[in-house]
């Protein structure tokens, strides 16, 4: 399965991947917030912060889509080395 692709001001075009909306503000404000990250069957990346992490997943799902952001995968990158998680280069 080909994964969309999305234009990032600093990455360019790459792959798209999810994230909590905590992740895409501690990378715009510099303060890691955890990084708990997975990669799904078909490829797609996703992450959520360590608040969203601690959530039953009942009480995630009650958060609703507007808790999930689009970033590419360079961000993504980045967000996870913010946090000083290394991501299994053979995956990416």
């Amino acid at each position: 399965m080909k994964i969309p692709s999305i234009t990032c001001g600093t990455h360019g075009k790459q792959p798209q991947t999810f994230v909590c909306v905590h992740i895409i503000e501690a990378v715009r404000d510099g303060k890691p917030c955890g990084f708990w990250w997975s990669r799904g069957e078909d490829g797609v990346w996703d992450a959520v912060c360590n608040d969203c992490n601690n959530l039953s997943q009942e009480e995630f799902d009650q958060l609703g889509a507007d808790n999930i952001g689009i970033v590419c995968l360079g961000c993504f990158e980045d967000a996870a080395a913010m946090n000083e998680v290394e991501l299994d280069e053979e995956a990416i």
